[in-house]
């Protein structure tokens, strides 16, 4: 007599366990790449195959690593840009004045020079000290004061410790930046740099760019506050950042107005990247410190919009922008 074949319960439970691994391998990577460890032990106990526990284990790793870096690319500029209403904040809170580090010790002092197409009022000067301190954080440069004087200078004080080099290079960025404006994004890349410009050379990593946007091989490359992230953009703004007619702040949410012959281009523009594909769909605000802000876009906007996100510091944001709006230039003398 024949024996009928038989199919033991441990070995059906470790292949459905493989087929239920590789799904989610596809949907939640992580979990199929679990799922798929335990199944490939159980087939191998069970001397069952275990090539599609493996295949789960496989692609379970590699989305995971996808999303993964995909996450901190979209999360490392946060924000989106969307047309609903504005705040009703009457008056833009005027940013913080910088205030020297406790036990901080004075050395040199550079006198910069506050110039701007609109009047150098006191919401100015303020936003400037602010965006001038943020900027030498961000640089790595000790700032140890920033004060005013009566004929619209601004006197920053650094740190003991700061070299006349780092000094200089402070200066030149902020008297002749790279890049101002709005810009369309041409490409996103890691801050660890390398990516191909397409003529053999690439780009360097974020650390290089600290004092601010830098110009390589006819683009402009800019980092994010965060140094987390690059972005490649055209040789010039597609508006000028005097195009901001008004800039209000509530909470966590930044209220932009532009100017009425500002707003039909941009009205344009934001209707063609609404559908278009990342990084197509992005707009990146870009002053002398990086990239201010690179939110995607959600639908057409006309001469207003709104900037949020849990990541943005509201202040700091409105604070460079309103530098942008004003035409404000730094000359350090």
């Amino acid at each position: 007599m024949t024996d009928s074949p038989h199919v033991s319960t441990r070995d059906t439970r470790s292949s459905t366990l493989s087929i239920v691994a590789l799904a989610f391998a596809f949907i939640l990577p992580l979990v199929g790449f679990v799922l798929g460890l335990v199944a490939r032990v159980k087939s191998k106990a069970a001397g069952t195959p275990s090539v599609v526990a493996t295949t789960a284990v496989a692609i379970g790793a590699i989305l995971s690593v996808v999303w993964t870096v995909a996450i901190v690319l979209l999360l490392s500029f946060g924000g989106v840009l969307s047309g609903e209403a504005e705040p009703t904040t009457p008056e833009t809170p005027a940013p913080s004045e910088s205030t020297p580090p406790s036990g901080s010790e004075s050395g040199d002092e550079l006198v910069i020079q506050v110039t701007a197409e609109r009047e150098v009022d006191s919401a100015t000067l303020a936003a400037a000290r602010t965006a001038l301190a943020f900027y030498g954080e961000n640089a790595g440069i000790e700032v140890v004061d920033i004060t005013e004087t009566d004929a619209d200078d601004l006197t920053v004080t650094f740190g003991a410790d700061v070299t006349s080099a780092d000094i200089d290079a402070f200066a030149r960025a902020i008297s002749t930046p790279a890049a101002e404006g709005f810009y369309a994004v041409d490409a996103v890349h890691p801050a660890t740099g390398g990516a191909d410009l397409g003529d053999g050379s690439a780009t360097p990593p974020c650390d290089a760019l600290r004092f601010g946007p830098i110009t390589v091989e006819g683009h402009v490359l800019a980092c994010d506050e965060a140094m987390l992230t690059q972005l490649l953009l055209p040789s010039s703004a597609r508006l000028v950042g005097n195009a901001i007619a008004e800039v209000e702040v509530t909470g966590d949410v930044v209220a932009v107005t532009l100017s009425d012959p500002a707003a039909e281009d941009f009205a344009a523009w934001t209707r063609e990247a609404a559908t278009a594909t990342a990084p197509g769909n992005q707009i990146a605000l870009v002053d002398f410190i990086g990239v201010i802000s690179a939110p995607t876009v959600a639908e057409e906007l006309a001469g207003e919009f709104q900037i949020s996100g849990a990541t943005l510091d509201a202040d700091l944001l409105a604070a460079r922008l309103q530098l942008l709006s004003a035409g404000v230039s730094f000359t350090a003398r």
